[in-house]
């Protein structure tokens, strides 16, 4: 099931050859007088992510520690970075399709792997058109969120472009 929002608009915000091994944030803003949804995070990995105790991260969020809008873990597992390729969280939660023929925004192969489309309180997205309730979360109008490159923990290294589709209304 997808949702479409009329005069909603696409932008695409790039963090260019991140090198993960120091966490940094983008601050940012969307178009004036707008609301947005995450709808995708893409990874292009050009040097294998690594993270022995946790894989690096991307977040959006209202601040650089928060995660309250989408979250993209660069792994396999936990503790298994990306190796070099391209990889786009939408793309890896539509192979979870539910019986309903609805993907979901958020994929838990391992903890906290990826959500879009908002973090509910529980600290994990919900499946649309499901009975458990989509909790969206919005990035509020003419207010500033951030786009945070987090590094894994132990013997962090790696590099990716990183991408974030934004739908905006």
């Amino acid at each position: 099931m997808s949702y479409e929002l009329v005069g909603a608009f696409r932008e695409r915000y790039m963090v260019p050859a991140y090198t993960y091994t120091a966490t940094a944030a983008k601050t940012l803003q969307g178009p004036p007088g707008r609301k947005g949804l995450v709808r995708d995070i893409l990874a292009n990995v050009t040097t294998t992510l690594v993270g022995t105790t946790s894989v690096p991260e991307v977040r959006v969020g209202t601040a650089s520690s928060d995660n309250s809008f989408a979250r993209f873990l660069l792994g396999t597992t936990a503790t298994a970075g990306y190796a070099t390729g391209i990889f786009r969280a939408r793309s890896l939660c539509q192979a979870a399709q539910n019986r309903f023929g609805n993907f979901p925004t958020r994929l838990a192969d391992f903890a906290n792997h990826i959500f879009l489309e908002g973090n509910n309180t529980s600290g994990s997205a919900t499946l649309p058109g499901t009975s458990d309730g989509q909790t969206f979360v919005f990035l509020p109008a003419d207010t500033a969120f951030f786009i945070t490159n987090v590094t894994g923990v132990g013997s962090a290294a790696g590099v990716a472009d990183i991408y974030v589709d934004i739908d905006w209304f």
